[in-house]
């Protein structure tokens, strides 16, 4: 998770989301947001508002992001887009 720019303390909310999960659930979400243009803070906060993301597959997650990146929702526009709807 440091690797990919999250700060210790950032590392830390997030390993304790899910903490049944093993961590490769948790690095492929946080990398799937990531590549999406989200900030760490911003992935994070996230997976903290919806930690179900931890759950699904990372095959799964990155279809979603696709489709996501297909129809023009990165960075700032899926930040607004999720802000008002956490399901999406």
């Amino acid at each position: 998770l440091r690797a990919m720019g999250f700060s210790q303390e950032q590392a830390r909310r997030l390993q304790a989301l899910q903490p049944r999960l093993g961590p490769e659930h948790r690095e492929g979400a946080a990398a799937q947001l990531l590549l999406l243009g989200l900030s760490t803070e911003a992935a994070l906060a996230l997976l903290e508002r919806s930690p179900a993301l931890l759950r699904l597959p990372t095959e799964r997650l990155r279809e979603r992001a696709e489709e996501l990146r297909r129809l023009g929702l990165d960075g700032g526009r899926l930040l607004r887009a999720v802000s008002r709807c956490p399901q999406l």
